[in-house]
């Protein structure tokens, strides 16, 4: 199994799957997910777990195509990739077998640490905007991103979660000092 960097959301992906999977996989870190789309295109690895957006032009070109979706539900209908795909075609990985309903990577925006609460409502006024426009939509859509913007306590929240999430999953691993 591909992935992007060593110990990071991929390799995390990669055992949680291991582990629900009852199965041994040889985890192989690269640089990019864009250089683990080209490995397994090039038939280097036997696959890998990517952003979407990764594997478009592979998915495109035939060399490559989704097994299934972190995702408790379907993907939303969009353009088809292939002439005869989208990703609303793609099957969640529960209806495939694994017991894995859902997996977020995070990106967050990060300021310098000692910003005002005036600087840092200029980004989130600035994000929201983004948020808003006909090509941050159109992006989401084609790439199949999760639009989820979220702020303050809810983001404190959400941060504690995964990384509590990832503790147990590194401590599993014995990738933490003790």
């Amino acid at each position: 199994m591909g992935g992007a960097q060593s110990k990071d959301t991929d390799e995390v992906l990669t055992r949680m799957i291991e582990k629900v999977g009852h199965v041994k996989l040889t985890y192989i870190p690269f640089k990019s997910g864009a250089e683990a789309a080209v490995q397994l295109a090039g038939g280097h690895i036997d696959s890998h777990v990517n952003n979407p957006s990764e594997s478009l032009g592979q998915w495109r070109g035939g060399t490559q195509r989704p097994l299934c979706a972190f995702s408790p539900k379907r993907l939303p209908q969009g353009p088809k990739i292939t002439t005869t795909e989208g990703w609303s075609d793609v099957p969640t990985c529960v209806e495939q077998g694994l017991d894995i309903a859902q997996y977020e990577q995070p990106r967050t925006v990060w300021l310098p640490g000692k910003v005002t609460p005036d600087q840092t409502g200029f980004y989130v006024d600035l994000m929201k905007k983004v948020q808003a426009t006909p090509e941050w939509k159109d992006y989401i859509e084609k790439t199949s991103q999760v639009d989820t913007f979220l702020t303050g306590a809810d983001f404190d929240k959400f941060i504690k979660q995964d990384l509590e999430h990832l503790k147990q999953v590194a401590s599993e691993q014995g990738w933490l000092i003790k």
